[in-house]
């Protein structure tokens, strides 16, 4: 059954937009009498059924639960941003394994300035949460200096900074016997972070983590930090 998040949705039926409407019936090719999941982004998601397909789409909504599918864990991602597709493709695989808010940083190796994206950013966000059947999208931040980050980071019950040069304590070290409910996972550049910017999180109560012995690239560490995390604290079984 196709996920779509819709927030026209009044009484018992919702009214799908323009782009979801052409999805619908030129993509999906979908008819009158075909049920999709309908999600308000709200908590809540319907069992519909495809009531007009045309120019306009709009469905009957049924019967209403919670929405599926959502970790209990607030995972936010700060990333740097990154050069060409690689920030884009966090953003997808992050959401896919279930980070709950993006937060892109300015950092002091950071090379690629944040371009006006953040309508294109905020759809991939979409597509990948009604494609991996998220529950809710992810929130997605404005792009923040990274001294501006401290605070929103040291307000999470645990934040991590996995880096190369912290060789002594590992991700699974740091999450041992933990259950946390608020998770900040802070990510550098391509050029990693500086040695100020590591001594600086630490003095706010950031734990430094490594990752392994291998030298990962910014996006693989991104989405290896975030996979792991729900893993060690169950959210993956």
């Amino acid at each position: 059954m196709h996920h779509f998040f819709v927030s026209d949705i009044h009484q018992d039926q919702a009214v799908f937009s323009d782009e979801q409407a052409h999805q619908i019936g030129r993509v999906l090719r979908l008819r009158p009498g075909e049920r999709v999941m309908v999600l308000d982004n709200a908590g809540w998601q319907y069992e519909a059924e495809l009531a007009e397909v045309g120019r306009r789409v709009t469905a009957v909504l049924h019967a209403r639960q919670p929405a599926a599918n959502e970790p209990a864990i607030h995972l936010t991602l700060f990333q740097a941003v990154l050069k060409r597709d690689n920030f884009e493709w966090v953003l997808q695989k992050g959401t896919e394994i279930g980070v709950t808010r993006f937060v892109p940083l300015i950092t002091e190796r950071t090379v690629a300035h944040p371009p006006h994206k953040l309508e294109r950013w905020q759809r991939i966000l979409t597509e990948a949460a009604e494609q991996s059947r998220r529950g809710r999208i992810p929130q997605l931040a404005e792009p923040v200096r990274l001294a501006d980050a401290w605070a929103e980071a040291q307000a999470a019950e645990l934040a991590l900074l996995p880096w190369e040069g912290a060789a002594q304590k590992t991700l699974a070290a740091a999450l041992a016997g933990k259950r946390p409910s608020t998770i900040a996972m802070l990510i550098g550049p391509e050029g990693g972070w500086t040695d100020d910017e590591v001594e600086n999180g630490r003095a706010r109560g950031l734990i430094p983590v490594t990752l392994g012995s291998r030298i990962l690239r910014a996006e693989t560490a991104a989405i290896v930090s975030a996979a792991l995390t729900m893993q060690l604290i169950g959210e993956w079984g």
